[in-house]
């Protein structure tokens, strides 16, 4: 009997022995990782007919005489079949003892197989037409989360979830460089829209930037996008030996109510009062259309 006993507690050990090597296995199989965190948010977003964001721009640059800041405001709506986009928002602006506040909005849209961008600064609405559909100002393609997967190897995944909205998401930090970055959001979001211009794009597109994504556990979509590109932007500042001192230069995106937004059309009112602007094929189909929201171009120069 007490044989008997002694077999039947080692059989159950090796049991026991086996299921942990089971379940380490498993586990080792479904470790997230940054690579597979993007895949999937990829493959969700391809599968993605709508959705809505916000976006938060803050922006203070700080000079020997005075300091300029920006901040805007601004939602969004993006519909990928047909591809088009919506935004309304606020541009606040502080240069040189003036502070200016303005409401712009922005359609954009594409007519007879050419990008249309309506756009409105304080309700005087223009229209520009741009030969080239690829890359919109305000809308984000659905396959840009792919073309990220790449550049994640290098991330790291917080061992603990954050919380957005109420709702659970994983959070994903690392660098990225800045011609990663301008196909994510677009060379115009990055420069404010106009209000910050650049003298070297192509300084921009080799810098290493720092930005967080949080994704929705469940959905494995994407809930938040924040980049900080603070010191980054004083180092190129520096660079270019300016005096300028960056305080902040940072983009916060918030995504949500997906496959919600209705069809995206211009209203008719707004077309009665828009006459057509074409650009020339070669500007690639970016957004220049969208005007500086408070009337002024490139405030800061590094």
């Amino acid at each position: 009997m007490a044989r008997r006993c002694k077999t039947v507690w080692r059989n159950v050990r090796c049991l026991g022995v086996l299921i942990s090597c089971v379940c380490m296995l498993t586990s080792c199989s479904r470790e997230l990782t940054p690579t597979k965190l993007m895949e999937a948010v990829s493959d969700n977003m391809s599968d993605v007919s709508s959705f809505a964001n916000t976006v938060r721009l803050d922006i203070e640059l700080e000079d020997v005489l005075y300091t300029t800041a920006v901040s805007m405001d601004i939602d969004m709506e993006s519909t990928m079949d047909p591809k088009a986009g919506h935004a309304k928002g606020t541009a606040h602006l502080k240069m040189r003892g003036a502070e200016l506040e303005s409401v712009l909005e922005i359609y954009q849209l594409i007519e007879s197989g050419r990008s249309a961008t309506y756009s409105s600064l304080d309700g005087n609405w223009s229209k520009e037409v741009l030969e080239n559909t690829k890359g919109s100002g305000i809308t984000l393609d659905n396959s840009l989360f792919s073309e990220m997967t790449d550049s994640v190897e290098d991330f790291r995944i917080a061992e603990g979830t954050v919380d957005v909205d109420g709702k659970e998401c994983y959070q994903m930090y690392g660098e990225v460089t800045g011609e990663n970055l301008k196909g994510l959001l677009g060379s115009e979001m990055l420069n404010a829209y106009g209000l910050v211009k650049l003298t070297d794009e192509n300084a921009i597109s080799e810098l290493l930037i720092p930005i967080t994504f949080n994704v929705y556990k469940e959905e494995l979509l994407p809930a938040r996008i924040v980049v900080d590109m603070s010191n980054v932007m004083k180092s190129l500042y520096d660079e270019f030996d300016k005096t300028t001192n960056v305080n902040s230069y940072s983009i916060k995106l918030d995504f949500s109510r997906y496959g919600e937004v209705g069809p995206i059309t211009v209203p008719e009112e707004v077309k009665s009062v828009t006459g057509p602007k074409t650009a020339p094929a070669e500007m690639g189909g970016t957004a220049d259309s969208i005007p500086a929201p408070l009337g002024t171009q490139g405030v800061s120069d590094p």
